[in-house]
Formats: C-alpha cells, sequence, structure tokens
C-alpha cells in the first residue's frame, strides 16, 4: 500500500474544520433549537457528529471521507432550510464547506480508495 503524504492545504482546510464543527456543538443546547421539537437537536447531533467523521477521513486522505462530507453538507443545508434556520451560522456554513469541498475535490485523485 503506497502512502500518500497529505497536502498541507488539507491539514490546514481540516483542522479549521474540525475547529468549526467543534464549535457547531454548543447550538444543539440551545433553547431555539429546542424550541423546534424533540427530535431536531437529535438530527442536527448526528448530521454534526457526521461531517466530524468525515473530515477524520479527509485527514486520512481518504476518498470516502470526500464523499462523506458533501452528502453530510447537503443534508445540513436541507435541513437548516427544512427548520428555516436562515442567519449567519447557516450562511457561513455553506461558505466554507463549499470552501473545503473545493480544495477537497482539487486533491481528490490523491486519495486513497481503501478503508
Amino acid at each position: 500500500m503506497q502512502l500518500t503524504e497529505r497536502p498541507k492545504i488539507i491539514s490546514v482546510t481540516s483542522i479549521v474544520c474540525i475547529v468549526l464543527i467543534l464549535l457547531s456543538f454548543p447550538l444543539l443546547f440551545t433553547p431555539s433549537i429546542k424550541r423546534l421539537g424533540d427530535f431536531v437537536p437529535l438530527i442536527l447531533g448526528v448530521i454534526i457528529t457526521l461531517q466530524f467523521v468525515s473530515i477524520i477521513g479527509v485527514w486520512y486522505m481518504k476518498k470516502w471521507g470526500v464523499q462523506f462530507f458533501v452528502v453530510t453538507f447537503f443534508a445540513r443545508v436541507m435541513t437548516f432550510m427544512l427548520l428555516n434556520l436562515f442567519g449567519f451560522r447557516f450562511y457561513f456554513n455553506i461558505t466554507y464547506s463549499c470552501i473545503a469541498i473545493i480544495i477537497f475535490l482539487v486533491h481528490y485523485k490523491k486519495m486513497n480508495d481503501n478503508l
């Protein structure tokens, strides 16, 4: 198995994404989210956790990490749209995720197919 060296831009982007994902966990405990329904914090918690797992996959230069990040990005956007949570957090999430997706896709061919 050939080991691919991780580009520095992937390292920086992954670290920034990890920090932003960890900062989004307190969102689950805000009263405004709890007022939306009993299962809303659960759904958002699952999406945030899966996004964290996908970034770990990208960190280890796995193609499934990029694919999973794209899927969780769309799941998060659709969830925010369905819950009518348009605000700074929504647009900021779209912006940093799109930038990360572009960077990840540029280096996609260098990534490993295996788990």
